[in-house]
């Protein structure tokens, strides 16, 4: 199977319909170590046709999420504004550095401030920063790739 370009994942992920879709759920995965990333799914209940979306990151390399449930809750019916994806080099390494104080670790010269994320800082041109927005929040993540599919109601 031929990989895909960041170019055709970023259109891709523009053109779903995830707008009034329901949040149902958000589950982080952890890292794993031979790949260095984590991945996220985000559960919707399809505002029109009662069906469960998954959609899934792969290749995760940041994660964040701002949410307020009593804003998120007060829009129970219409929950998710819009679904959008970037490939701006600068921007997507302003995300990612934007991180370094929510670390929580200092490293000691010689060692350089971003000694964790240099390489993939260096690779940054492999991700795309995915951005969902509801009525009540927002999570970014910055990863290789993503997938949509079914989920069970359960």
């Amino acid at each position: 199977m031929r990989k895909k370009s960041a170019g055709n994942i970023v259109d891709k992920f523009n053109g779903l319909d995830l707008h009034d879709d329901g949040l149902r759920s958000v589950k982080v995965y952890s890292l794993d170590k031979r790949t260095n990333s984590a991945n996220v799914d985000i559960e919707f209940l399809d505002d029109s046709t009662g069906a469960v979306k998954l959609l899934s990151f792969r290749g995760c390399g940041n994660l964040r999420y701002f949410m307020d449930f009593d804003v998120l809750a007060n829009n129970w019916f219409a929950q998710t504004e819009k679904a959008i994806s970037i490939r701006d080099l600068g921007r997507m390494q302003r995300f990612v550095r934007a991180q370094i104080p929510h670390w929580h670790v200092t490293y000691m010269p010689p060692s350089p401030k971003d000694k964790p994320i240099k390489k993939k800082l260096l690779s940054i041109r492999g991700y795309v920063l995915f951005r969902v927005t509801f009525f009540g929040g927002t999570i970014e993540v910055l990863a290789r790739g993503f997938t949509l599919g079914r989920a069970s109601k359960s």
